[in-house]
Parts: C-alpha cells; structure tokens; sequence
C-alpha cells in the first residue's frame, strides 16, 4: 500500500486547515526535535496524565485501553512523547527500535469514532498545560500531527496495513503488556 493512498485517506477525515503533507514533515523535522528542550519533562508528563485521565473516565475509549493499567499507558504515552518531541529515547530503549503505532494498536477495534474522542481528549489534555496551551504555533503544531496520526492508526488498522514479520506485527492483545 503506497504513502499516498494512506495520505488520501488521512487527510480527508482532517478538518484542520493547512494540515497536509508538507505541513506534517514539517512539524517532524522543525518543531518536535526542540519541543521537550522548549516545555520539559514535567510538562510532558503531565500531558500523559491528564489524557489518560479523561481516557480512563470515558466509558468509549476504555474498551481501547482495557488491556494495560492507567499507570503502564501514562507511562508508555509519556515515554513516546518524550522521544518524539527530541528528549531520551526512553520509549525506544524499553520498546525497541521502531514505535510501529498501526502494529502496536492492530488488535483493537479503533474507528473514525475512536479518532475523533482520542484527539477531543487530547485537544483537551493539552489546554489544560500553559506549556503547550499558551503558544497557537505549538499547539496547532500538536494537533495537526495527532490528527494526522489518529486517522493514520485507524486506516492502517482497518486496512490490516501491518508487517507481520516486523516486531510488534499484533494480532492479539498483548497479555504480556509489552506494548
């Protein structure tokens, strides 16, 4: 399946204008390698926790997240954030190499519906920290990438757009938590 045809689709369910291609790689390659530099490891940790605090409250979303604890999905959103936004490789040294969002996530049943709450609750986590909330660039930097990467996990899931033979090529849940 081709970039494009992904892209396609992820783009059509975004609603956020100026969110396209160009867009995200730049938000990849010239806000998230400075951003935990620029809010903090406290900052971010807080994010984490105030997300998983409205998704452990929404009767919706937990069936997602039933599989781990509160405390091991804070603790796996924190350490992919750090990473992503330019801090320690805290999730790669734990998880491996590759973060494979659409494998990780490939035994659950996410839809456009799921998407649409998971960046309502994230939208919402954010405004909550001056960090990110008290900067427009930042923020909507924030989103456009959620959003893109929300319906990017719901077409992989339901396209089983997944390498089976690559770590992390879920099928199941993982009884072990090692997501």
């Amino acid at each position: 399946m081709a970039k494009a045809e992904i892209e396609s689709y992820v783009f059509s369910k975004i609603s956020r204008p100026g969110c396209d291609s160009e867009r995200i790689q730049y938000v990849r390659e010239q806000v998230f390698p400075s951003l935990f530099e620029d809010v903090g490891q406290d900052a971010v940790w807080k994010l984490a926790n105030e997300f998983y605090s409205r998704i452990y409250s929404d009767s919706f979303m937990i069936e997602i997240f039933a599989a781990s604890t509160k405390d091991e999905a804070i603790q796996n959103q924190f350490e992919f954030l750090v990473q992503l936004f330019g801090g320690p490789k805290m999730y790669a040294s734990r998880k491996g190499k590759y973060t494979r969002l659409v494998s990780r996530h490939a035994a659950y049943q996410i839809t456009e519906a799921h998407a649409v709450r998971w960046l309502l609750h994230m939208e919402s986590a954010l405004n909550t920290i001056p960090s990110f909330s008290s900067d427009e660039f930042r923020f909507r930097a924030l989103m456009d990438y959620f959003s893109y990467t929300a319906y990017w996990i719901v077409f992989g899931v339901q396209q089983g757009y997944v390498n089976r033979g690559q770590p992390s090529g879920a099928t199941t849940i993982d009884s072990g938590r090692n997501w």
